[in-house]
């Protein structure tokens, strides 16, 4: 089990990216707009729609009476702090970080063939890291899977393994498609900290929030609506870390972070980037004491 301690993208951070932010015009001040009139602020980098007619000094993001924060826009989609919310472009999709030091990248919401992830010691520097992770998650287990079975789409990524001590470091992430767009839910640099060994019996689900009811007929009427992951694991820690990992947890309380269950390919389900609802440790063992942690993702 390891966590990634996400670290937040500011404007200074992200150096560039392939996706402009051009949603819509820019919000101008005084200027009269009608009624679903869409904006934007570069200064949030959020979308913002008219729910009165007018006109305004105020900014959006401080005047709920006449806008309704609508999202993020599409290039900084992948930067904020939810699920569901994707940048999407032309292939190839690359953004260009300057995040500081950096151990871990959670890539969640891929959409795409392969995706490369490349470190420097500094800008325009020399590179230090480079790893390439192929998005095809289809299994083929005989010859007719291999001519006939659909491409399966792998959509959760992450490297623990990034070298930390370059603390000016330039990350480039690409993504690449083969067909259609690339597209990034969540990134999530950020320092990775290792819990322990998660244990078999892991279980993982889904908190469904879509609505199901049924008429005065019996018909079933069902509103699709969002869902978050949820995971529960055992995990074995070292005796001399127990003081470290109880700190660490206690600090991660209200932060969205990457829990990751396992990196082998094929277990991304065990990958849930969100909070944590419960955790206790048990000192069961003279070198060994065990760790139960229930974790509930993001919308």
């Amino acid at each position: 089990m390891k966590v990634i301690k996400p670290t937040v993208i500011t404007d200074a951070m992200l150096v560039s990216s392939t996706v402009a932010e051009d949603d819509h015009a820019v919000w101008v001040s005084g200027t009269t707009y009608a009624i679903g009139d869409k904006r934007i602020r570069t200064e949030t980098h959020r979308i913002y729609e008219r729910i009165t007619a007018g006109a305004g000094t105020t900014p959006p993001e401080d005047d709920s009476t006449n806008w309704l924060d609508i999202g993020p826009t599409n290039r900084w989609a992948m930067f904020d702090d939810v699920v569901g919310t994707v940048t999407t472009h032309d292939s190839p999709l690359t953004v260009v970080l300057e995040p500081g030091s950096v151990t871990g990248l959670a890539l969640l919401e891929l959409m795409g063939r392969q995706v490369q992830a490349t470190m420097k010691d500094g800008p325009g520097g020399t590179v230090v890291y480079d790893r390439t992770i192929d998005l095809d998650g289809t299994i083929i287990e005989s010859i007719y899977d291999w001519f006939f079975s659909e491409f399966e789409q792998r959509t959760d990524a992450v490297l623990t393994d990034l070298p930390g001590q370059f603390t000016g470091c330039e990350l480039t992430i690409t993504i690449t498609a083969t067909s259609g767009d690339a597209a990034c839910g969540v990134c999530k640099p950020g320092m990775v900290i290792d819990i322990g060994g998660t244990q078999y019996g892991a279980r993982v689900g889904i908190v469904d929030y879509s609505k199901k009811d049924r008429d005065q007929w019996g018909n079933t009427i069902i509103v699709p609506r969002a869902y978050s992951k949820k995971g529960t694991f055992e995990v074995v820690t070292e005796k001399y870390r127990l003081n470290k990992i109880y700190r660490t947890l206690v600090a991660l309380r209200a932060t969205p972070a990457v829990y990751i269950g396992t990196e082998y390919q094929g277990y991304e389900p065990l990958i849930v980037y969100g909070f944590f609802k419960d955790f206790s440790i048990d000192v069961a063992y003279p070198a060994h004491h065990l760790c139960s942690l229930e974790v509930e993702g993001l919308i």
